[in-house]
């Protein structure tokens, strides 16, 4: 077997939800891959106070929260060294979101794990989310792994349409599929009117997609909302973990229009992988 990803960035806060993203990277960074941990310090989580007239030293404060991003990084480091997978650690120092991407970028990783406690809607529209705003922003696949996910031994599901999304999240799909040598779900929501015909090719064009890099493909075809669908099924079918694509919505958009991968990403109960598409 080979790495599903050669270089994967890995925040790292200290928390249980952290621990399991970490455990997934280097699951998912074995043989021969590699993970560059990383700690982000937002100095203006500090600043506020002084900046509304308060009379604190930050200094102390941020001391603190360095030495603690230190450490964080320095435990997952020791983790992957105990599991044979080369690693890195580096302190960031801004704004969250924008370190940790920049951070991906500048590395040459091609995916980013991050933990999430999100599963309601509500509470990250109100109080926002670290891993949504990753999953805004990154270019790169961000496998999104839940505090209480379930290892389970079956296919790798995929959202499947003609969209350009779906086809790059494909794409991921099959190459992960074929480093762990297992087989992948073909997941289709459909409406009432479509056209059987043309869905029906797309998804003989996806198997032979799979075909070509020596995956076995499997196909389901579903009546339904496409989020509960994709949810369901791959609940039912006790898939290991979920790929959809995304065009990286704005938040207004999104918060206005739904989008797919979120409220999969709020159901799934495994790690989800969004692929993102500019078109």
């Amino acid at each position: 077997m080979k790495p599903v990803f050669q270089h994967i960035t890995v925040p790292v806060d200290g928390s249980t939800t952290s621990e399991r993203g970490v455990a997934f990277a280097l699951e998912l960074a074995r043989d021969g891959g590699r993970v560059s941990f990383c700690s982000v310090v937002d100095p203006m989580l500090v600043c506020t106070p002084a900046a509304y007239g308060a009379s604190i030293d930050p200094a102390p404060m941020l001391g603190v929260l360095d030495d603690d991003a230190a450490t964080f990084c320095r435990s997952a480091s020791e983790r992957a060294g105990k599991a044979g997978v080369a690693a890195d650690t580096t302190v960031l120092h801004g704004a969250c979101v924008a370190q940790i991407d920049d951070f991906a970028e500048r590395n040459g990783s091609d995916a980013i794990v991050i933990g999430t406690n999100g599963r309601t809607g509500f509470s990250r529209a109100v109080l926002g989310s670290v891993t949504e705003g990753i999953l805004r922003r990154a270019t790169m696949p961000v496998v999104a792994v839940h505090r209480d996910d379930q290892m389970r031994t079956g296919p790798l599901a995929v959202a499947i349409d003609d969209s350009p999304a779906a086809r790059a999240a494909l794409d991921v799909a099959i190459g992960i599929a074929a480093a762990r040598g297992i087989p992948i779900l073909l997941l289709h929501a459909c409406g009432a009117k479509s056209d059987t015909a043309a869905v029906n090719a797309m998804l003989d064009r996806a198997r032979e997609r799979a075909r070509l890099r020596g995956v076995i493909a499997q196909t389901v075809v579903h009546e339904g909302p496409a989020a509960e669908t994709l949810a369901h099924e791959a609940e039912e079918r006790d898939c290991c973990m979920v790929v959809i694509g995304t065009h990286g919505r704005s938040e207004l958009r999104r918060l206005l229009l739904g989008s797919v991968a979120a409220a999969v990403l709020e159901r799934a109960h495994v790690p989800v992988v969004t692929v993102r598409c500019a078109a």
